[in-house]
Order: structure tokens, then C-alpha cells, then sequence
């Protein structure tokens, strides 16, 4: 069986806590029923063991801010041996509405600071990447893209919110059937 790592990524502190860059922490933690962070210094991370798919394995929440989400990333590599391949990495997307979510194998950053981050300290882009949207859209189908560092409605919440049972099932499917199979299954 593969080892995966799960990244939720998103800013450290109290005033980032429900901004829109912190979907991936915000749906990791609903997903994973607000998991127990242990703090790895040495990773610089908040670390909490999940069960996917009948499978232990780490989630990870960065506590680096966005910019520097690769340093952790990184640690998890070296120390345990994870290929990059499997690592499942949970984000914001300015270029998808909210309420919808994609997943992606190998593909450019799209400007993200926590992605490129992690591409540049793995040297690679073959990672898993749950994209998460956050931007809104008008009546007559336009996409607005809101500042990342703005906080969620309430009522974005909401929607934000029932996206969690998908994420993990997403998950469970990809540690338990691969990635290109949650891809046929879940991407919309």
C-alpha cells in the first residue's frame, strides 16, 4: 500500500482563520471532524493522524504562512519517505466558484504561492492537487474574483461547509483506487 500525506494548505492566525485562502484548512478539519493537531517544530507544521479508506494517514496543516507551505512539505518527504506522487495537497482556487471542487495531477501553480512553494522545494509538479473553489458568481453566470485574504459569508460558508463529505470521500477514493479513478468520479 502506498504511505499519502494529506496538505491542507492555509495562513496561520487568528485574522486569516476564515479568510478565503484557508478553504484548505477549513474543509480538512469539517472533512476529518476537526482533527487533533499535534505541532511538529522541525516541520513547522500542525500534524494529526486521519483514517482514509481503512488506512492511517498524516494530515498536515502547515503553520508557515501560504508562501512558505513547500518547507513542510518538504520535511514529510525526507523523513518519511513519501513519493511525491502521493502527496493529496488541499487549496484555494480563485479560478472556480465556490461550491465546486477539482482534482488535478501535475499541472502549473495558476499563480497560487502555496503551490509554487511546494514545487519548488519537492523540484517536482507530480503531486495531487483537491482545488477548492472560492470566487463568486453573478446572476448572468460571471465568475468575480475576491480578494484571498477576505473573509467567507456566511452563507459561503454554508456551501464551503457541504463540500466536506465529497472531500472525503475524494480522499478515501484516491488512497483506495488511485487518483485517476476519483478523477472520473468527482470532478464536475
Amino acid at each position: 500500500m502506498n504511505q499519502y500525506l494529506i496538505v491542507a494548505l492555509g495562513n496561520p492566525g487568528e485574522k486569516y482563520e476564515h479568510t478565503r485562502h484557508n478553504a484548505g484548512w477549513i474543509l480538512a478539519d469539517l472533512a476529518f471532524s476537526n482533527p487533533d493537531y499535534a505541532r511538529n517544530s522541525y516541520a513547522s507544521a500542525g500534524v494529526a493522524k486521519v483514517t482514509v479508506a481503512r488506512e492511517t494517514v498524516q494530515l498536515v496543516k502547515p503553520a508557515t504562512f501560504m508562501n512558505e507551505s513547500g518547507v513542510s512539505v518538504e520535511y514529510f518527504i525526507k523523513k518519511e519517505n513519501i513519493k511525491p506522487e502521493n502527496i493529496i495537497v488541499i487549496y484555494d482556487d480563485i479560478d472556480l466558484p465556490i461550491g465546486k471542487m477539482k482534482i488535478s495531477f501535475d499541472r502549473g501553480s495558476g499563480g497560487h504561492n502555496g503551490i509554487k512553494s511546494i514545487e519548488a522545494h519537492l523540484g517536482s509538479r507530480e503531486f495531487i492537487r483537491i482545488r477548492i473553489g472560492i470566487s463568486k458568481v453573478l446572476e448572468n453566470g460571471e465568475l468575480v474574483k475576491p480578494n484571498v485574504l477576505g473573509n467567507f459569508e456566511p452563507s459561503e460558508q454554508e456551501v464551503l461547509a457541504s463540500l466536506a463529505p465529497r472531500l472525503k470521500s475524494t480522499i478515501e477514493t484516491i488512497v483506495s483506487e488511485g487518483k485517476e479513478t476519483a478523477m472520473t468520479k468527482f470532478n464536475m
